[in-house]
């Protein structure tokens, strides 16, 4: 197959010819050509909910990476100023050569940026993610967000390095004279996340309105003050633990608070970023739960741990079937299958290649197996309700409404609907978000069942690990044409596994990006501070007691940064679930993971930065001029 018609490189697909298949009859269709659109069903608001929060989670880190990179080699900048200072430029000079560093500094970063994006994206067939992969074609960036990135990298190094200089002035003689210390005041640090928070609680009022530019764009401004608002708080929290924590302690400690006081946002700065990551990601990994919760309606804190569910459902849909009562009794013959129920089931909808809405047609005898149906007589219609509510829900259902048979196109009208009754517990209704109609054939008519595909609901025992593949290979024997789902299976949620795959694949450059920041941010910290640490060691300090003063620095602030994430994500995750109506679901395992692997990547930074600070401790690292 060309790779028109695939979805990714990853992709296996094949077509098997077969004979007395007439378009649009039992669920035939004509393909004559790769690429025709069809009218998919818009992402439900927990989908693009979870689509817009993973963006904004996923960028933020960067903003703060490029903020941070921009003050690395700070020291040497201001150092290099003063010689200038010396040689006769004035302040205004000075602060336009640092300006005009840090927009030549981050074009050629956007160059080498775009290069690498360049081929990356030729190799990018050879990446999978859990299934999912892509073409180079599918990496083509818009013109206008490519624009907004070459010209925002720039302005933010500029705003970043003006900010910078407001705090030193260079003087002539190598003199960098610091700005007067102010305390950090916490009164606008705890705003920001406040405003967040209020923003989100008041502006979004139903889940619709997610779905609404508005919606997005309140949603993305509560998330953005909510996160930045990590980076603010920090700091202030670090210099009052810094302040309180005396002078007690093993020298290690006591080298590490000393620098921590001196140049506490040189320590912040370079876990701003992972802070920021790992209180998004929570929240994130809580939304995410929550959705596949009520998506799947397991809980992921008690399904790990113990065994699943005894008993969980299947459909069988088997286009072409003459008669589904001998297909329900031989499929009910599979090991591992403890019940099959047959009936029929259509799918209409309002327009051409509209959004699908299901109808099921069996006698009254089956409608009670699949819905708490108290009377029941031939020609009677029964809507069934979403499962817990679902907001997902897009169907409408109205009595006389005209609707179109399948792909044949055929008219046909809603019945009149006798009641909305709730699904069996273990019926197929009740692992689907969407309102059904059951009707039974005198509501129906003969031309929907004429139209409509054989189905069978199966109930099948889990502690078979085989069951799943004797369902498939059973149907597929019965008949090649029929499809097997499994509703309870979250890997069946298409829109939601593709969107996690997506996500779990940028974390994981976030990541990456992340822990380079961190390593960098350490090894400025030691250079910066070489003649220091080479004159401790000459007057006998050993070279232990300086790596662990290193593993502190890097420590406390992830320490404290992953403890406000912690509390940020959570209430974030919490407020984004109420949003859309979900119920709060944490998953707290993940979230000691994700913490864990904050800690993991400070011991991981520790480790890398030795080589350097066995470099810069030499006794030749003193000599200067």
């Amino acid at each position: 197959m060309d790779d028109s018609g695939l979805l990714g490189p990853g992709e296996y697909v094949f077509f098997l010819g077969g004979e007395h298949m007439e378009n649009g009859v039992a669920g035939a269709r004509r393909l004559d050509h790769f690429g025709k659109v069809y009218a998919v069903k818009p992402l439900a608001p927990d989908l693009v909910l979870l689509t817009a929060v993973g963006i904004v989670v996923l960028l933020t880190p960067v903003v703060v990476f490029i903020a941070a990179a921009t003050r690395f080699g700070g020291e040497h900048r201001d150092r290099r100023l003063a010689a200038l200072r010396l040689i006769g430029a004035d302040r205004g000079m000075t602060a336009r050569i640092a300006a005009g560093e840090a927009l030549v500094s981050s074009l050629i970063g956007v160059v080498v940026g775009a290069a690498l994006f360049a081929v990356g994206r030729r190799c990018v067939e050879l990446v999978d993610v859990q299934g999912l992969s892509v073409f180079p074609r599918d990496l083509t960036p818009q013109p206008f967000l490519a624009a907004v990135v070459v010209v925002a990298v720039p302005c933010l190094s500029l705003i970043s390095a003006h900010l910078a200089m407001n705090k030193v002035v260079a003087e002539p003689l190598e003199v960098v004279r610091r700005s007067v210390r102010t305390k950090r005041r916490l009164w606008w640090r705890v705003a920001l996340p406040l405003f967040g928070l209020l923003l989100l609680r008041t502006s979004v009022r139903d889940a619709s309105q997610v779905q609404s530019t508005a919606g997005v764009v309140s949603v993305v401004a509560g998330v953005l003050g909510l996160l930045v608002g990590v980076t603010a708080v920090v700091p202030w929290l670090l210099e009052r633990f810094t302040e309180r924590a005396g002078g007690a302690g093993p020298l290690s400690w006591q080298l590490a608070m000393r620098r921590l006081r001196s140049h506490s946002e040189a320590s912040t700065r370079s876990v701003n970023g992972i802070v920021v990551a790992v209180a998004g990601a929570i929240a994130l990994q809580t939304l995410f739960t929550g959705i596949a919760h009520s998506h799947t309606g397991n809980h992921p804190s008690t399904t790990q741990g113990r065994s699943a569910p005894d008993t969980q459902v299947g459909l069988v849909r088997l286009a072409g079937a003459d008669g589904e009562k001998p297909y329900a009794s031989l499929l009910a013959r599979t090991p591992g299958v403890t019940r099959a129920v047959g009936f029929s089931e259509l799918q209409v909808s309002e327009v051409p290649y509209g959004i699908p809405q299901t109808v099921r047609i069996a006698d009254c005898a089956v409608l009670r197996l699949l819905a708490s149906v108290p009377t029941c007589s031939d020609g009677d219609a029964f809507l069934v309700a979403p499962r817990n509510g679902s907001t997902d829900d897009m169907t409408e259902w109205e009595t006389g409404t005209r609707m179109r048979m399948g792909m044949s196109g055929l008219a046909w009208r809603v019945p009149r609907i006798t009641a909305t009754v709730r699904a069996r517990p273990g019926a197929p209704q009740g692992a689907f978000p969407e309102t059904m109609l059951l009707a039974t054939p005198g509501a129906a008519g003969a031309t929907a069942i004429a139209q409509a595909t054989h189905a069978v609901s199966l109930a099948y025992q889990t502690s078979r690990e085989d069951v799943r593949d004797r369902i498939r290979t059973a149907a597929a024997r019965l008949n090649p044409r029929s499809q097997v789902d499994f509703p309870g299976d979250r890997r069946d949620d298409t829109a939601l596994s593709s969107i996690s795959r997506a996500l779990l694949a940028g974390v994981a450059v976030v990541l990456l990006l992340i822990a380079t920041s961190m390593l960098i941010g350490a090894v400025e910290q030691l250079r910066d501070q070489k003649r220091v640490m080479a004159m401790l060691v000459v007057v006998g300090t050993r070279r232990r007691t300086l790596s662990g003063s290193v593993l502190w620095q890097t420590a406390l602030p992830v320490a404290i940064g992953m403890l406000v994430a912690g509390l940020v994500g959570t209430v974030l995750g919490g407020t984004l679930l109420h949003l859309i109506g979900r119920a709060a679901v944490f998953d707290w395992i993940s979230m000691l993971a994700m913490t864990g692997i904050g800690a993991g990547a400070v011991l991981l930074v520790t480790v890398l930065t030795l080589p350097t600070l066995r470099r810069v401790t030499r006794v030749e690292a003193i000599r200067h001029e």
